[in-house]
This record gives structure tokens, C-alpha cells and sequence, in this order.
């Protein structure tokens, strides 16, 4: 399918690793001119090599810029510094890393007001500085977001507090600027890429499971991800990566105001 990305202009928010890299990774591989952006310069050059390498793209389609997603101020700085490298946008994708995990006993205030600046004030401040550009081009905005915001498990407040402001912000926005030709979706990944012992539960799940079992830690883990993936396995950052530029491409220029979810069957949405 030709997903007509060629030439487009995108911006990918935290994108020197995991899902934000591969969004960004099968974007160039389709053609589209790219900004990658991080708070490490050195990840973002290692990254930038490793999306060349990958897609055998020209250098000048990767542009990298440094962007502190905990500082607003420096988000929207950088949002237009990258959309002036590009001379103009066509898609913004948005990605942060995630909080703590952690339950309400444990958490601050504090802890609350960063996690609100890190996950969703940057998402809110680098669409505000994007949307004039997206209005121009009639382009789309895909906020990438934990599918198990959807479905909140327990010891993790901080994220399944802020990170539901995405989904409604999103509605939102899909609604607002339908008009304009500006399309706005989630895509949302649970078990994607290489997973760590943080983000199975470790040690409390997967070493019980391995303790009630009578396994290894190794043949555990395996078990234990089978047991809640419906498809058996976990995701490949390549997988997701080719949904966010499909989602982000003219090819779904009829979908918007929707999450769509990358999980192997975990979620169980209402039909």
C-alpha cells in the first residue's frame, strides 16, 4: 500500500528509542522528512544512525532537535524550531516516557505535577504550537499513549491519572478541527518491544508465577506473557512503528477521534 508520505513533513516527540523511534524509523522509510527530538543529544545521534541504517534513507531527511518535554517552555521552542527546519508540518507525533510506577500511597503531589508537565501539558503545548501549521497542510496529529490508560491497573496512579487526558483531549480536538482537514487519533501499545522486569511487574507477578510453577525466571516470563496477550506474544517496535505512519498518512485521511490499540488482545474494549 502506498501510504503517500513522500515529501510529508513530521515531528516525533521523544523518538531516540522504543516506540517513539520506530514511529519515526517506518515515517522515513516511507518517504516522509523527519525531526527527531530527545533530551540527550548523543541518543539522538546514535538514533538518527540507526533510522539511516535501517531505511538506507538520505541524512538530510532525519533532522534532529534536543526538546525537555518537563519544560513547556522549551517544547514549544523546539516544536517551532523543528517546523522551521521542515518548512512547515504534516504530522506531529507525541510520545513521553512514562512515571514512575508507583500506588497512591506512595505518590506526592509533587509527583502528580511533574507527571501532568512530562505526559500531558507537553502534549497540550506542542500541539497549541503545531496546530497553526496543521491547519495549513491538513495534517494529523497521532498521540502515542498506554493502552492500559484504558483499562488502569493497580500501583500505577501517577500514569493512569494524567495519561486519560490524552484520550479526551484528543475527542476533542478531532471534533474541533474536523473542519479544517486536521485529523487527530491515538494509537496505544501494551507489551510492545523489549519488555522490562518494571514493565511485567517484576519481582512480584512473573516471580510468583515462576515460585507457583515450579520455572525458571526465563520460562516464566515467556508463560506469564503468553497468559495475558490473547495473541501469545509480545508486540515488535516494527509493528507499531508501520500502524503510526499508516494512522498518520493520507491513506487514513477518513479516520480520526480514534485509539486505536496495538496489544495483542489485552484491551477488551465495547464494540
Amino acid at each position: 500500500m502506498d501510504l503517500k508520505l513522500d515529501g510529508k513533513r513530521a515531528f516525533v516527540l521523544a523518538s531516540s528509542q522504543g516506540i517513539g523511534l520506530a514511529s519515526a524509523t517506518a515515517l522515513v522509510e516511507e518517504g516522509a522528512n523527519v525531526v527527531i527530538s530527545s533530551r540527550n543529544d548523543s541518543n539522538l545521534q546514535d538514533a538518527k544512525a540507526e533510522i539511516l541504517d535501517q531505511t538506507g534513507a538520505n541524512a538530510n531527511q532525519v533532522e534532529t532537535i534536543t526538546c525537555d518535554l518537563s519544560d513547556p517552555n522549551n517544547v514549544s521552542d523546539r516544536i517551532e524550531a523543528g517546523i522551521s527546519r521542515l518548512d512547515g508540518l504534516d504530522i506531529l507525533v507525541t510520545n513521553s516516557g512514562g512515571p514512575p510506577k508507583i500506588g497512591f500511597d506512595e505518590a506526592t503531589i509533587d509527583q502528580f505535577d511533574e507527571t501532568y508537565n512530562l505526559v500531558l501539558k507537553s502534549v497540550i503545548v506542542a500541539i497549541n504550537a503545531a496546530l497553526p501549521h496543521l491547519k495549513d497542510s491538513e495534517g494529523a496529529i497521532t498521540n502515542l499513549i498506554a493502552t492500559s490508560a484504558q483499562e488502569p491497573e493497580a500501583n500505577h496512579v501517577l500514569g493512569n491519572t494524567i495519561r486519560i487526558g490524552i484520550y479526551g483531549l484528543s475527542k476533542s480536538l478531532a471534533e474541533e478541527y474536523a473542519e479544517e482537514g486536521v485529523r487527530v487519533n491515538c494509537v496505544c501499545p501494551k507489551k510492545v518491544g523489549p519488555l522490562t522486569d518494571r514493565e511485567l511487574g517484576r519481582p512480584t507477578h512473573i516471580d510468583r508465577y515462576a515460585e507457583e510453577n515450579d520455572l525458571s525466571y526465563e520460562v516464566a516470563r515467556e508463560e506469564f506473557i503468553a497468559n495475558i496477550i490473547p495473541l501469545g506474544r509480545a508486540g515488535e517496535l516494527e509493528e507499531f512503528g508501520r500502524t503510526v505512519a499508516y494512522i498518520s498518512s493520507p491513506a487514513a485521511n477518513y479516520v480520526t477521534g480514534h485509539s486505536l490499540n496495538i496489544d495483542g488482545g489485552w484491551a477488551n474494549p465495547p464494540f
